[in-house]
Formats: structure tokens, sequence, C-alpha cells
């Protein structure tokens, strides 16, 4: 593999106002990822409007309303209208904006689609459509005398609509509103982000498709030139000797000798190979499993598998590193052999993880017992030792005989034949041994294949990314409410919010193609913005179970807020010296007040990977932004670092000019 090579750093830093700058920052950072070549993002040209609806859907069920907003509003205003469209053309406008982000064009457009609307067929989508309309207009109006019908209406939608409604027009609906629709919801947010087997499938998103095994016999060699020298010489010996016994006396003595000499030298080659063949073949697994020193270089293949058998720790098992590290060096050596030559060398290693956690599963099921286990040394063949014995003694018995018989040449008959029969037997009992390791290989083979089935079964109802959005969304909504909550600040004393997440250090990334990264375990901040202060909660969210632990709560009122900061580094990055350049960023978001300390700090990194997989990695940062809420909240927090509690007056000015821009 080659060596990663970084540029230098390049640093451009904008201040934003006064008291709050925007810095820049970039890295790149190895972690575990896993790209899955899945197509429910990607467009065509010529592609149909129906697949061009499913990818704009896609991209609002993700999280990346803006890409679904460009596509619908093509559909919409291009003549493939229908209720449906608009309705979701409509949501994806409202998605991830507060009241100063409704432009008077998009207020326009909201207002043509709703025209569009009305003159086709009433269904369950114009109704949807209309609750979402009359929700937006009961919130710009603060009718009371409007939202029982809006409520009602809404309460009448079936869950799912609910369900979206609720999320896409979350940052502008609030206060009583919001406490009525939640009583209404037919699916509760805190129990409704366990839902579709959460616990059960998530954790299959960062997970590889296994690659298939590959049968697998290690190299032997068990020619002796020294051995093959002896039996040559021996041979030139014995074969004049022997063609010299029929020259003389043709009597009993001699023939009798000979049939117990050849009886023997055959009893003596056929339990001798199986005798050796068998001690060389226990030799050679003792060898091969023998703990070696580690090597100088780890390979990716190395580092993955040591991980394997850490993660595969019995609870409590001392020692364990040591106690399997003989099994660990024979996958080392065995998978650094099989794949030295792999085009695609890294992408394959991260697709055998499933092998490697299942030969560190077996081991771990053996502990504590020694891990040779695994593979019972087989008993030595029945008989053969004491079979070999007995064609020995008939051999000596042959020679005895002979030599009675006044035979000098049985002599160099014996001193020959002995080498050209260790040879033979050697030659044999080599093949015999390699016989025996292919079936080794090949009953290895058949597990690993069966396990490879096994584990293509268990991945067949991993989620889709749009099952991974929905998670991470209704985890946002409770632990925004758990905030509030936890504060005891009431939904009319909030004023905005932000939701903002990161990955956590080494949490595993999960993304297809051109989807937003998803990861396993986040830090997700919440920051409440009351009429009187400020306050932030910061928890540790395991995503895969929907845990929520860690919480670091802070208060602190407007006038404390020093700066709200955004630093991009960017450093050039390249994959070896016949690789191109490519740029990478690593985005740090920084909150201060004027004693000095952060009481916030985030960090999105682009996740670059020496094998990273992503088409576009300016993409995935776009991508990246847009999900973790960071871009969302910057513009409010500078404004709240910047002005203190008047950017409340400033929040209300944006209000005003979107009731102005909306149409009646």
């Amino acid at each position: 593999m080659n060596e990663d090579t970084l540029g230098d750093t390049v640093e451009n830093q904008n201040i934003a106002s006064d008291n709050a700058h925007v810095d820049q920052q970039i890295g790149v950072q190895h972690v575990d990822s896993v790209f899955h070549h899945a197509t429910i993002y990607n467009i065509t040209e010529g592609d149909t409007a129906e697949r061009k609806h499913d990818v704009a859907l896609a991209y609002l069920t993700g999280g990346v309303p803006r890409r679904a907003e460009a596509i619908f509003h093509e559909l919409v205003f291009d003549g493939d209208q229908s209720t449906e469209r608009i309705y979701y053309y409509v949501l994806a406008v409202l998605s991830e904006r507060r009241f100063g982000d409704l432009t008077a064009d998009l207020a326009s457009n909201v207002h043509n689609a709703g025209k569009l609307c009305a003159s086709l067929r009433e269904d369950e989508w114009s109704r949807a459509h209309h609750v979402v309309r009359s929700l937006v207009e009961l919130v710009r109006s603060h009718k009371g005398d409007r939202a029982f019908t809006a409520v009602t209406a809404f309460g009448g939608l079936p869950a799912d609509r609910q369900d979206e409604i609720s999320r896409h027009l979350s940052l502008l609906v609030s206060g009583a509103i919001e406490e009525q629709l939640e009583v209404e919801r037919k699916h509760k947010v805190s129990t409704e982000r366990f839902s579709r087997d959460r616990e059960k499938r998530a954790w299959k998103f960062f997970e590889p498709d296994p690659v298939l095994p590959v049968r697998y016999q290690p190299r032997t060699s068990f020619t002796d030139i020294g051995d093959l020298r002896s039996a040559i010489i021996g041979g030139t010996v014995a074969l004049p000797a022997f063609a010299g016994l029929f020259f003389g006396a043709l009597d009993l003595p001699l023939w009798g000798g000979l049939a117990v000499l050849v009886a023997g030298c055959a009893v003596m080659v056929r339990y001798g190979i199986e005798h050796i063949g068998h001690m060389l073949y226990l030799a050679f697994r003792r060898d091969a499993e023998r703990p070696a020193d580690e090597p100088s270089v780890l390979t990716q293949a190395d580092k993955l598998i040591e991980r394997c058998f850490r993660d595969a720790c019995p609870p409590g098992a001392q020692g364990w590193l040591q106690y399997a590290a003989g099994y660990r060096r024979l996958l080392q050596r065995r998978f650094n052999d099989q794949l030295r030559h792999d085009q695609n060398y890294s992408q394959t290693v991260k697709r055998l993880k499933w092998l490697f956690d299942w030969h560190a599963r077996r081991v771990a099921q053996q502990w504590p017992a020694h891990p040779s286990q695994l593979r019972p040394e087989p008993a030595a063949p029945e008989g053969a030792r004491a079979w070999r014995a007995v064609g020995v003694v008939l051999a000596v018995a042959g020679v005895v005989l002979l030599a009675a018989a006044h035979h000098w040449l049985v002599v160099p008959l014996a001193v020959g034949g002995h080498f050209v029969l260790l040879a033979v037997v050697k030659f044999f009992a080599a093949r015999r041994t390699t016989q025996l390791l292919l079936d080794d290989a090949d009953a290895r083979f058949d597990e690993e294949m069966a396990e490879y089935h096994r584990w293509r079964d268990e991945l067949s109802d991993r989620p889709d990314d749009g099952d991974m959005a929905h998670w991470l969304a209704l985890d946002k909504a409770h632990l925004k409410a758990e905030a509030m909550r936890g504060g005891r600040i009431a939904d009319r004393e909030l004023v905005s919010y932000v939701v903002l997440n990161e990955r956590t250090p080494w949490a595993r990334r999960g993304a297809v193609s051109h989807g937003p990264p998803r990861y396993e375990a986040y830090l997700v901040t919440v920051i409440l913005l009351t009429r009187h202060g400020a306050q932030s909660s910061r928890v540790y969210l395991d995503f895969v179970t929907g845990d929520v632990k860690n919480e670091d709560r802070n208060m602190f009122g407007y006038d404390r807020i020093a700066s709200a900061s955004l630093k991009v580094r960017e450093k050039t990055f390249r994959r070896g010296l016949d690789q191109s350049e490519r740029k990478v960023r690593n985005r740090e978001f920084r909150l201060r007040l004027l004693d000095g300390s952060e009481i916030l700090t985030i960090s999105q990194r682009a996740d670059v990977e020496s094998d990273t997989e992503v088409d576009d990695e300016t993409e995935q940062e776009q991508l990246a932004a847009v999900t973790s809420g960071i871009d969302a909240a910057i513009p409010i927090l500078e404004a709240v670092a910047h002005r203190g509690r008047s950017w409340i007056d400033v929040e209300n000015d944006r209000r005003t000019t979107w009731l102005r821009n909306w149409p009646d």
C-alpha cells in the first residue's frame, strides 16, 4: 500500500462581525466507512418523471430538502404535476427553513403550487397539502379561531403524513400549536424513533457487503535434495546387488529370503507412508499455529484482523491477545498471502471483515481452552506404527535368511535399499500430507461458505438511507423535547432553537452514492434560545440502539456570549505518487463566552480515507454540512453572538418580512 501524502495547509479566515468571526479548517481523518452502491439518489439524462419523483422524495426523506426542492420544482412547474408532487414540493420548500429564509420568490412558488393543486381532483395528497398550508397560515396570522380547524384536519391525516409534516415544519410551527399537534399525532416521537426494528437493523447499515471467501491452502514444500541424492546413490548400489542374486544358486533359502524381504519392505512402505505423513501433517499444523514475531509493518488486513480479535475478547479474559496470538497470526499470514496482488485491496479487506469476525468469535467461544482445539488434531492411523515395526522385523529376517544362504550381495542390497526405501516413503508421505492439508482447506472453506450465506441472510433487511434519516430526525425531535423538559422551558418561551450533530470519535460511517454520511454514534447538541437566555444540552447518542447518555447542560445569558466562529482548513490529499491530488476539508464550529470558555465545539471532518469510494468529496462535505445542522445554525448563532438579546428583535423583523412576503 502507498503511504498517504499531505500537502501544505492552507488556512483562510473570514471575520463575520464585531464579536463573531468565521475561520476555516480542513483535515483528513481515517475512519472506518462503508459505501453502499445504491442508486436511490442517482438521476441520469432521460429518466422518467416517476424516477425523478423517487429521487426527490429520497432526498427529502434523507434530510437534503434543497435538492428535493429543485427536482420537485421542475416536475411541478414543467407539466408533470400531481397532488402528491405538489404536497412534497411545498414540504421541501418549507423544510429546514425559518421565517426569514422564506423569500418572496419562495412564497410565490408555494402559492402557485397551491393553485395547481386546487385545479386537480381532491385526494389524500391534496388534503395533506391543505393541512400544510393551513398550519403555515395559522402560524402567520396568530388567529386562534383557526387553530381548531387546522389541528383537527392534521389529526385526520394518516400517521405517515403527520410524521412528515411535523418533521419538515418543525422550524416554523412551535409553541401552543406544536403542543396541540403532538396530542393529535398517531405516532409518538419517543416510541416511533425505535420503529422499523431499529435495534435489530440499524447496525447493519455500517456493515459492508461480504465478499466471497476463497479456498486457501498454505504453500508447502517437503522436497529434500539430500533425500533425492541418497535415493539415487542407494539405487545405484542396490540394483546391481539385487540383480547379482540371480547369478548364483537359485535355492530355497534364496527364494525364502527374498519373499520375506519383499514382504517386509511392502509393509514398511504401506504403513510408513501413513505414519510419517501423519507426523508431517501434525508438524506443519503446529508450526503454522505457533505465534510468530509481530511484523515490523502492519498491513490493513493485519490491523483489521487484530481489531476483530480485540472486539471478540470474552468478558474478563486476561491475556486474551496472547492466547489468540497463534491463530490470529495464522489468519494474518493467510490473508496477506491471498490479497497480495488484489487490485482493489482496501475494499476487499473491508468486505472480508465478516470473515475475520467469524474466526475471532470461534476462538473466543473456546476460551479458556487452547485455540488449537478449533481444529482438533486427528488421531494417528490405527496400528500404523505397530505394522511398520512388523515390516522392519520381516525385512531384517529376509536379510538374515539371504545372508545365511551365503549371498554376500545382501550387504550392498540392504544398505542401498534402505536409502531407496526411506526416500520412497518420504515422497509418498509428503503427497499424503498435502492431501490432508487439502482436505483441511476444503472443510474450512465449506464452513466459511456456510457463514457467508448466513451473513448475507443476516444483512438482507439492512435499512436504507431513508430509514437512517427517519430515525435521526426523530432522535433530534426527541432530544429537543427532552432538553426543554429538563430545562423546564415551556413551548411559549422558546423563540428559536438549533440542533447540531457530529460524529463521535472512531464511530463508523455509512453512506450511499450521492447521499449524506451517517454515523453509528453522534454527539448531539441542542441549543434552546428563549426570551431570557440560552441553554445548551449536549448528549452522546448511540445511533444503533437509540440510547442517550452523558448529558452536559449549560445555561447562559445572551450578554455572556462573545463569539460564534467557523474554521475550515484545507489540505492537499494524495494517495501515492501516481495519484492525483485532492483537497479535503475539516470544519470546526465554536461558541465562546466572554470569560474565554468554550461552551460548544463541533468538528465536522470530511472522512476521506486512503480507500475512499466517494466519487465527489466536495459533494460529501456539502451533504454533511446540511445534515449536521451547522449551516442552519451559523446565521442565528452569529446573530446572537453579535447582537446579544436584541437578536430577538431582529428575529421578529425577519418574521414581519416573511408576513409581508407570504401571499394571502
